[in-house]
């Protein structure tokens, strides 16, 4: 569906199945955690222009199973990337720039596609997490600070320009700070999260920005 908007020719279709992948390997990344909390069925549910939705068999039993669904759909692809990169470098080595652009062009949307998911805003998987590790609003605001800082700085090393990175601060700021008493009231209370496990939650939601981070600080040194 995606491409017509990219031009009906070789580059737009190659663009569409990249980006329709990286939106599926997300949603998989969700999936997988949901088995992986115990969910016998999950289902993911393409949005047609806007993207997917992964979606779990019961309702969620603790905050470090909302954390860690949140966080795998960007952390699946944490592992994939460097695997990209890596067969994108070989490809150049072995002289396949065709090919080589083209995983260089997979990487770079999967890392970036997959940071701005951890944007500290309610609804994005970041904003998700922080909500479930973070033991009261300073440090939630304290936090989604950090988080939106380092998302700038990655920005701006990858060569966008301040004005468009001053504007996203802007709304994503104005966006975390009217979000931050908002979210749908579960069915029961969840069960609190242990000290250990918000640290490991939190150590992987670091992790995943770096790696995904790199990718894109990699990615734009190689296409433009």
């Amino acid at each position: 569906m995606l491409w017509p908007f990219f031009g009906l020719h070789l580059g737009g279709l190659a663009l569409a199945s990249i980006l329709t992948s990286v939106v599926a390997l997300h949603e998989l990344g969700h999936m997988a955690a949901f088995r992986l909390m115990g969910h016998r069925k999950a289902r993911m549910i393409f949005i047609p222009l806007l993207g997917g939705i992964a979606i779990g068999g019961r309702p969620y039993n603790s905050r470090f199973e909302v954390a860690f669904v949140a966080l795998m759909g960007a952390g699946f692809s944490a592992f994939l990337v460097p695997i990209v990169i890596a067969a994108s470098a070989l490809a150049g080595g072995e002289g396949h720039k065709a090919a080589a652009a083209l995983l260089a062009a997979l990487a770079g949307c999967a890392a970036l596609f997959n940071i701005a998911n951890l944007v500290p805003v309610w609804k994005f998987d970041g904003g998700q997490v922080l909500r479930q590790i973070c033991p009261g609003p300073v440090a939630l605001a304290l936090a989604s600070f950090f988080l939106l800082s380092a998302f700038l700085a990655v920005g701006w090393r990858a060569g966008f320009s301040s004005g468009f990175l001053l504007a996203a601060g802007a709304v994503f700021s104005i966006l975390s700070l009217l979000t931050m008493g908002s979210g749908g009231k579960p069915r029961h209370e969840l069960e609190p999260i242990r000290t250990v496990d918000r640290f490991a939650i939190a150590g992987a939601l670091l992790a995943v920005f770096v790696i995904h981070g790199c990718g894109i600080l990699w990615a734009s040194a190689q296409l433009l």
